[in-house]
């Protein structure tokens, strides 16, 4: 029966299949075993029966049979030494069953006996690049042993076209990609596109915007002249962002303001709010008399990020420095 019977046949198998780039691939371990079959042939009044059963006695079925060659053996007239009892156990085993297959029920004449070795291997792959590795486990029969795919584990994706990471990760080829940004190569995954640029790059070099929500480069995020976020560009207009721009007024009544006068009580002398609000923010005006306040507030803490003041016959806002928040407040 034709099957690989060494480790140097087997690895001739699985190499090939593999590319690794600026690495290889080898054998990490690989063990071959012989796994004992019967095949009994017997007469049932002048009608040939054959049947196989494998180590534990049990029917096998005609794929493995033909996958594994088994019907294409020489006869073996006298099985090893060691393995008498246990072919003769099992050939008890492939009477019983030509029994049970039988049309009378009744046992036929043994014709022959075969004792039949298949090889089974059980092994691993080992993928190098560098100082970095990843191991893939495989087994099979050796007559059919096909090489399996790699499953990169931080994608999902089969494949058999490996590369490393700039980090060291071992992964599907085709899953890397270079930041625009630094040139190093990483899983698509670890990259976002810029809102603005357009161009892929690190997530850590991103930014998202409080008011559109997209990312964007750091080093593209403008400051809004009015609440002094730093934002997209693409929100300014006239040096304000569109959570400025777009103020509504608001009553006192709306929960949003109850809750922000129940956390900042100095709050309540002022009138004529107005308010937006961002993925994180809120973006509010009031006015007393002449003064203009502008404030911006953490949506969950309601904790003050930002307060201006501003006089209302003139455009443009002063900062207010935390320290003088309380007296400012207070009109």
């Amino acid at each position: 029966m034709d099957q690989p019977g060494s480790v140097h046949q087997i690895a001739s198998v699985l190499f090939p299949a593999y590319t690794v780039e600026d690495g290889n691939v080898h054998l990490a371990g690989c063990q071959l075993e012989d796994r004992l079959f019967v095949r009994l042939d017997v007469s049932h009044a002048g009608q040939p029966l054959t049947v196989y059963v494998d180590g534990d006695g049990r029917p096998v079925d005609s794929q493995t049979i033909e996958s594994l060659g088994m019907s294409e053996i020489a006869d073996l007239k006298r099985p090893p030494q060691p393995y008498r009892e246990k072919v003769d156990r099992l050939v008890e085993a492939a009477i019983s069953l030509t029994v049970e297959r039988s049309p009378d029920g009744l046992p036929g004449e043994v014709l022959g006996t075969m004792a039949i070795w298949c090889k089974f291997v059980e092994g691993k792959l080992r993928f190098e690049v560098g100082k970095n590795s990843a191991d893939l486990p495989f087994s099979g029969w050796a007559r059919t042993l096909q090489p399996p795919p790699f499953v990169c584990p931080y994608t999902g994706e089969s494949t058999s076209h490996l590369a490393a990471t700039d980090d060291g990760r071992i992964v599907a080829a085709d899953q890397i990609a270079a930041c625009q940004e630094t040139g190093r190569r990483l899983l698509n995954d670890d990259l976002a596109t810029c809102s603005v640029t357009g161009r892929r790059a690190l997530l850590e070099l991103m930014d998202k915007c409080p008011v559109c929500g997209e990312l964007v480069l750091k080093r593209e995020m403008v400051e809004c002249q009015a609440c002094r976020q730093r934002v997209s560009p693409a929100t300014l207009r006239t040096g304000q962002c569109a959570g400025c721009r777009k103020l509504l007024p608001v009553s006192k009544a709306d929960p949003r303001m109850a809750l922000l006068l129940d956390e900042h009580p100095p709050l309540d002398g002022w009138r004529n709010w107005k308010i937006s609000e961002t993925a994180a923010v809120y973006i509010l005006t009031a006015a007393a008399w002449l003064k203009r306040l502008l404030l911006v507030v953490d949506k969950k803490s309601l904790e003050l990020k930002y307060v201006a003041t501003g006089n209302r016959l003139f455009s443009g806002w002063k900062e207010v420095e935390p320290s003088s928040y309380d007296y400012v407040l207070k009109r």
